[in-house]
């Protein structure tokens, strides 16, 4: 039968075919017996049976010589597999462990390299959506130690909660503030929960003047426009100036200070429904920099709300389903998301955790 690939040992197919009739043949045999019947010139079985013989994977017997010419009347044997096979791919597992150890230095001799070339170039403009994606997934990889990010909209990259918890799992202390608009979809409270699951240390407040990554205080990726129009290249800063790395590292202390946690999901409070008013009196309260405010200063509805209105929001902020809400108020699940739609528009809210603070604000729950 023919064997798997070693191309992974160095093993190429000639050679591979040459030791398969070595295996098969239950005891040694010369180079003329495979020449023969593998129909193979005598110098390419002599050339692949010392490769194998060098690889500890067949052996030579001694009353035969190899000649200048490539000839051999010697005999070739091959060694118990379960046994060279397995010596080869350790030995291999270890050089690659070795090669792995080493990208740490050799990365930092490419970077020593490239600050040595161009003094200036500590801080790097980057532009474009590959560029801005490939640069957070960089320090996301490479933390080690600590994490900070101000998370708000608009994305470069989609979420990719693996890699996060990845870096969880293996110490590193994550800290991530959010803005209200953060919540895009009906699943992103739910997906910072999950990471919260996992260590991430979540706050939250109504708006952040950049997007910002930092890794381990060492690098820092921070966005310098446009985040006022979602259809333009993206552009950012990556930088390693240790000046500017402790300014917007000061920058994100500021923030964490005056931000809320992030709201529990909506399951406490007695009677199924968060406290919205709470929620958003204490991050009206953060962002005027007086923990005791109320909402002052608040933009109030020029109406109230409508019986509907009030239970189709009591509903909603207690985590219902869309199937749960539609039976509750005894509507088709077309027209609920209709009228989903029509209260996100008179609230501004692009969500329902949006919508829930966003009520609250106007007095509506």
């Amino acid at each position: 039968m023919p064997l798997p690939s070693l191309a992974a040992l160095g093993i190429d197919a000639v050679t591979a075919d040459v030791y398969e009739f070595v295996l098969s043949s239950g005891d040694t045999v010369d180079v003329g017996t495979i020449s023969a019947v593998r129909a193979l010139d005598v110098a390419t079985v002599v050339t692949a049976l010392e490769q194998l013989r060098n690889l500890g994977l067949v052996h030579r017997t001694a009353d035969g010589t190899v000649a200048a010419d490539g000839t051999s009347t010697a005999g070739y044997g091959a060694v118990d597999p379960r046994v060279a096979v397995s010596a080869l791919v350790a030995a291999r597992d270890e050089q690659l462990a070795d090669a792995r150890t080493a990208v740490t230095d050799l990365g930092a001799l490419f970077d020593d390299g490239r600050r040595q070339a161009d003094p200036s170039g500590s801080t790097t403009v980057l532009t474009g959506h590959a560029a801005v994606g490939d640069w957070y997934s960089r320090l996301q990889h490479r933390a080690r130690h600590e994490f900070l990010a101000f998370d708000r909209p608009p994305y470069v990259v989609a979420t990719n909660e693996s890699v996060e918890r990845g870096a969880l799992g293996r110490g590193v202390r994550w800290r991530a503030i959010y803005t209200v608009a953060s919540f895009t979809g009906d699943g992103s409270l739910q997906g910072i929960h999950r990471l919260g699951a996992h260590g991430e240390e979540a706050r939250v407040t109504h708006d952040l003047p950049v997007k910002l990554a930092v890794a381990d205080r060492a690098v820092a990726l921070v966005s310098v426009g446009p985040l006022d129009d979602p259809t333009a290249p993206p552009e950012a800063l990556v930088t390693e100036s240790p000046a500017l790395i402790a300014a917007l590292c000061d920058l994100f202390e500021s923030r964490w200070r005056t931000a809320l946690p992030v709201p529990a999901l909506p399951t406490a409070s007695v009677d199924g429904s968060p406290d919205w008013a709470e929620v958003a009196a204490r991050l009206a309260a953060a962002t005027s920099g007086d923990e005791g405010a109320v909402l002052e200063g608040v933009p109030t509805a020029s109406r109230p709300p409508t019986v509907d209105e009030r239970d189709l929001l009591a509903l909603v902020a207690a985590g219902a389903t869309d199937e749960v809400i539609a039976a509750q108020l005894r509507v088709s699940p077309r027209t609920l998301r209709r009228r989903l739609r029509d209260l996100f528009d008179e609230l501004g809210a692009s969500n329902r955790f949006h919508a829930g603070v966003e009520a609250a604000r106007r007095g509506w729950v």
